[in-house]
């Protein structure tokens, strides 16, 4: 019981991620492009407040360096979001995916969270292409999945060192303690 709550509280959650990869693709060019520079532009804000409040920093950019800047360092940060959200999304369904298998074809776990990633991406491109201003991009798929891999990989790398060293390290220690108490 407790395995299918689990499974169904990590579907849900991917699902959701899901979603709201989808709403955030359906911003046309100007609200997307707009609510980003905004944020970052509030962000370089926010940081020169404190920076400066602390004596780190001693700068205080106008209104249009601000924008510049944040004009700048927004195509770059849009693809570094493009790859986090499906870091997330591939994280999710991987765990998804092993607890489903009870743990034992993790393998099958790794390819069907890639497929399952990158086909989400395609058809999130595909998706793009409906929406009024923006287009599908190739780049973005590599990225997304590029993204996708890396969440596929972080969990990869808690499930082979935790998981499987674990165990052995137990192993071990027994054999120590038992030699010990002999």
């Amino acid at each position: 019981m407790k395995k299918v709550l689990l499974s169904i509280f990590i579907l849900v959650l991917a699902i959701l991620w899901g979603i709201g990869i989808y709403k955030l693709s359906s911003m046309n060019t100007q609200n997307s492009n707009g609510k980003s520079t905004d944020m970052i532009a509030m962000f370089i804000e926010d940081t020169l407040d404190v920076t400066n409040e602390y004596g780190i920093t001693n700068s205080h950019p106008t209104d249009s360096k601000l924008a510049r800047v944040s004009q700048l360092i927004n195509a770059p940060m849009r693809k570094v979001m493009h790859a986090s959200v499906y870091l997330v999304l591939a994280f999710l369904a991987i765990i998804f995916f092993n607890v489903l298998m009870n743990n034992k074809h993790y393998w099958i776990a790794f390819i069907l969270t890639l497929v399952v990633s990158v086909g989400f991406a395609i058809s999130d491109e595909f998706h793009q292409t409906f929406v009024s201003g923006r287009t599908g991009q190739a780049l973005d798929v590599v990225i997304d999945s590029i993204g996708a891999l890396v969440g596929i990989l972080i969990y990869t790398t808690y499930y082979i060192v935790y998981k499987s060293g674990y165990k052995r390290g137990l192993k071990e220690t027994d054999e120590i303690e038992i030699k010990t108490n002999e």
